[in-house]
């Protein structure tokens, strides 16, 4: 039984931003654990020859004493409306391997691609990614994530996002959102905000 995870982009062989994975791994297996990891995230990985080329999704399941590596080949999958959904106690302050409570919101999608998930009136994330909010100008992340995602980070420390509190009335001030995680970056279309359904 693995009850973390982490996934990792890696790009024609390369591991994209590994010490962030890095830095969340420590915290979430000290949190769930409560002691410091006795091994290191990406210790003796070796990426087999057949993803060496492209873009492929690392995922690197964990408990308390042993890892295992699964590897496959990304596509970017497109998002283009997200449903608002509501939950009151949810609870993904980890990355989880168990996910059947965000598989219950994501199900209440209808038509729209994925969700925005919104806890006790706050905008959190979508169904697997952060989401960041564009003004015109600047753009925001809610101070309130589910999950505190390795890219969101990542854009905090550069600057090139800010957190901010983001209740449903506040949406109205944005002129659209992306959805960023470890195989989404900010070279994404943005999404429109008239196309969140509430």
């Amino acid at each position: 039984m693995y009850p973390l995870f982490e996934s990792l982009c890696v790009q024609d062989g390369k591991l994209l931003n590994s010490q962030w994975h890095e830095n969340r791994f420590q915290n979430s297996y000290n949190q769930y654990y409560g002691s410091p990891a006795p091994f290191f995230l990406l210790e003796g990985l070796n990426i087999p020859n057949n993803f060496l080329q492209g873009r492929v999704k690392l995922r690197i399941c964990y408990n308390h004493k042993d890892r295992i590596f699964h590897f496959e080949h990304y596509q970017t999958q497109k998002i283009e409306s997200l449903q608002l959904v509501y939950t009151k106690e949810l609870d993904y302050s980890c990355k989880y391997t168990e996910r059947k409570n965000l598989n219950a919101l994501f199900a209440q999608k209808g038509k729209s691609d994925d969700v925005l998930i919104v806890k006790k009136g706050r905008i959190t994330d979508s169904s697997y990614a952060n989401v960041v909010f564009f003004d015109g100008n600047e753009w925001f992340t809610p101070n309130h994530p589910l999950l505190k995602g390795t890219c969101r980070a990542r854009l905090l420390s550069q600057e090139i996002i800010k957190e901010i509190l983001l209740e449903v009335n506040d949406l109205k001030n944005f002129k659209g959102l992306k959805l960023i995680n470890a195989m989404r970056d900010m070279d994404q279309p943005i999404i429109p905000i008239e196309n969140l359904i509430y």
